[in-house]
């Protein structure tokens, strides 16, 4: 009789128990309904992209866009019911390995740090968004949902843009500048010691260019000084670099140089670019220009290095037959100019 009793009380006991947990879940359950509710206020209340992720034992398994996707992405959210992967096809390819590794993290029940990355918008147009995630949880701390606010930070990036092409660029010709100039060519420099191949720097200044501001005056020099950049341009490859580092002094950068030769042909080639008539004189001879070469790693190994010899090449040639090159190594010690045939 005593066993039976005792068997009566632990069922009794286990009963309570399960009642206990049942109650724990209706309120767990009630909880999550009313968090739902009041994000789905949420949703229709904000101006940004603001969406929720239904998360079960780690896998998405539905997701929720407010209306704001409409005018950061073009895309309704009936459009993005209807194809799930639609969020993902319209991530730029470059960044889709960061936006999967946000995803990745929130789905572990890790919090993930807000990201940048591009989008494709309806329309074609790439736009900038910030993704910023939240993760919430159920009654027993497991991941339930995660909430995402996609911020279009275009107009910023745009900004951003502007700001840091001003601090690596000349501004009147839109050429690179001395600090983007030596960033390639240390760039350059490095890749050229991995394949046990040259780089060739060439120093161009432009010849009796003082007499064109002062015949004309700064606004037709500034004219001159912008077609002679788009003259040097014209005759070097995509890959290399022209740059702007004085009032008319210019480098162009060439990389992947198995010896002098091709460097001699680029000096020839601006030489001759230079003496042909400007469209900003009137079809008038131009200033013409002189131009110093260095090679590395025949005179240096550094950037700094490299632009400086290159420049004592070029100052040689003014000095003693303008319009022509010298190459620094190849100096004489003689008065006469550098110049192979």
């Amino acid at each position: 009789m005593k066993e039976k009793e005792k068997t009566k009380d632990k069922i009794l006991a286990e009963l309570g128990k399960l009642k206990l947990k049942a109650k724990h879940l209706e309120e767990a359950e009630l909880s999550l309904r009313e968090s739902e509710e009041r994000y789905r206020r949420l949703l229709e209340s904000v101006t940004d992209y603001v969406y929720t992720v239904t998360v079960r034992n780690g896998q998405a398994v539905g997701t929720q866009h407010g209306a704001g996707c409409l005018n950061v992405t073009g895309y309704s959210a009936e459009e993005y019911d209807a194809d799930p992967l639609l969020w993902y096809r319209m991530v730029h390819e470059e960044d889709r390995d960061a936006v999967l590794a946000q995803v990745g993290m929130l789905h572990q029940g890790l919090d993930a740090p807000s990201i940048e990355h591009r989008i494709r918008h309806k329309d074609g147009s790439t736009r900038w968004v910030r993704s910023t995630p939240v993760i919430r949880r159920d009654a027993f701390g497991r991941v339930a949902f995660y909430d995402g606010v996609i911020q279009d930070i275009t107009k910023y990036k745009n900004v951003e843009e502007q700001v840091r092409h001003a601090a690596l660029h000349d501004p009147l010709t839109t050429l690179p500048n001395r600090l983007l100039l030596s960033d390639r060519l240390a760039r350059m420099l490095e890749e050229a010691r991995r394949e046990n191949a040259k780089v060739a720097v060439l120093f161009v200044d432009l010849d009796n260019f003082k007499p064109v501001n002062d015949q004309y005056g700064h606004g037709v020099g500034d004219a001159v000084l912008k077609e002679a950049a788009s003259r040097l341009v014209r005759h070097v490859r995509a890959s290399d670099t022209v740059a702007r580092v004085g009032g008319d002094e210019f480098v162009v950068a060439l990389g992947k140089q198995q010896g002098e030769a091709g460097a001699i042909d680029v000096a020839r080639k601006l030489i001759k670019a230079m003496a042909r008539p400007y469209r900003t004189l009137k079809r008038q001879k131009g200033p013409g220009c002189s131009v110093g070469i260095s090679f590395y790693p025949d005179d240096g190994l550094t950037p700094e290095t490299l632009i400086g010899k290159a420049d004592r090449a070029m100052y040689y040639v003014k000095n003693h037959i303008r319009g022509e090159y010298a190459i620094f190594s190849h100096l004489p010690a003689a008065n006469s100019p550098a110049r192979l045939p």
